[in-house]
């Protein structure tokens, strides 16, 4: 987003409030600040100079979980994901209390693998802390030797394909087994599975954090990598990277990263052969933000579910999770309230298992439920098919 298309997004926007309506953190705190409309608002006082960057406002800004819902809900179709894209970004030289992250996870993303193995001396301290303070789940573990190890997945029969894995940080180092349960399903589809080695984070850690500059370092990167892989597709597990690879980047980078940038449910969803052994289990599916807002990504996962035997019941509602990222580190006690009306409304349902998309859903989720599974789509598809 340029700064005129900035401004022009500003003045357009004609306060109507419809934003509101299903925005996750006005539900939770009932706060005008805490709207689009009243971030809007907040960014169109600074810009004309009635407002002066405080701790407070960075707050109003950097407490926005960027799910996009404001977006699909907005009568006169402003951006106001990019909005507030750009007002973190103008913003973050001022916001002194997330700095020492920033330079942290400038270090930490840089090389997930180095920053891993120095920390495994404290793994166990840093969990126990991270735990008490619930920004983890209680059985949580890292990786310290992450999936990308193993390279290629051979096609089960003929190739019909070759697909590139975008494996996401995450999935690389908290939740290994889904990266396996990917290669074994689209190998079984006779594709030949590709998992870059030199594959870096998606780069959304740093937009969310108004690090646009170092965002672009790495979407050029991985822009260089995937590029030269002559495949058919790129498909991740995480709807994030997918958002960052197939809408960011083209801002970023002013070029097109690919024409064929999938989120696991879309591309598989017209290639499932008959379950072998059906998933009879009663499920209810929890939307991931970036899915259903961003990449309009809603009846797939629920036909897939259905076609390997699973019922699936529905939810009163599309609730988010309140993870949003560094949203649920920063603003913990909005997160936790978010988190708690999403599980309600999961588990007056009745469902056996909860699916989902994504593996931050999943870590998110795990810190509040311990008495019923939460699978990734992409492990129901493996045990139904394999």
């Amino acid at each position: 987003m340029t700064e005129q298309e900035f401004i022009e997004s500003l003045n357009l926007c004609v306060k109507c409030g419809v934003c509101k309506s299903q925005c996750p953190t006005f539900n939770a705190l009932h706060t005008e600040t805490q709207s689009p409309r009243g971030r809007v608002q907040a960014l169109r006082y600074y810009i004309g100079g009635k407002l002066h960057p405080t701790p407070k406002l960075n707050d109003i800004m950097f407490s926005c979980l960027l799910c996009g819902k404001c977006k699909t809900l907005c009568p006169l179709g402003i951006n106001l994901e990019e909005v507030f894209y750009y007002g973190r970004n103008l913003l973050q030289k001022t916001d002194k209390k997330r700095n020492l992250f920033r330079l942290f996870s400038k270090f930490a993303f840089q090389n997930t693998d180095m920053s891993i193995a120095i920390s495994k001396p404290f793994h166990k301290i840093i969990n126990r802390s991270l735990i008490h303070k619930g920004l983890l789940p209680k059985d949580i573990e890292y990786c310290e030797t992450p999936f990308q190890k193993t390279g290629v997945f051979r096609a089960k029969d003929d190739k019909i394909g070759r697909v590139a894995v975008f494996s996401g940080c995450t999935v690389k180092h908290v939740y290994p087994e889904l990266a396996f349960s990917l290669g074994h399903v689209l190998s079984f589809h006779n594709y030949e599975v590709v998992f870059p080695n030199a594959e870096v984070c998606c780069g959304a850690p740093f937009r969310s954090l108004g690090m646009d500059d170092t965002a672009k370092k790495y979407a050029r990167k991985n822009y260089d990598i995937f590029r030269h892989l002559n495949v058919d597709a790129i498909v991740s597990l995480c709807p994030t990277c997918v958002v960052a690879l197939k809408m960011y980047y083209p801002k970023l980078l002013g070029e097109s990263f690919s024409d064929n940038i999938y989120d696991v449910s879309t591309f598989l969803i017209d290639k499932i052969k008959a379950a072998t052994k059906p998933f009879e289990q009663k499920v209810t599916y929890h939307d991931p933000c970036h899915s259903i807002n961003i990449l309009n990504t809603k009846h797939e996962p629920r036909q897939l579910l259905k076609s390997v035997g699973a019922e699936v019941v529905e939810p009163d509602k599309s609730i988010c999770c309140g993870f949003g990222g560094t949203f649920s580190f920063f603003f913990k006690q909005t997160s936790k309230a978010i988190l708690q009306a999403s599980i309600h409304n999961l588990n007056n349902t009745g469902a056996s298992s909860i699916v989902t998309g994504c593996p931050n859903c999943i870590l998110q989720l795990s810190k509040q439920i311990g008495d019923k599974p939460i699978y990734h789509i992409i492990e129901v598809i493996e045990e139904a098919l394999l």
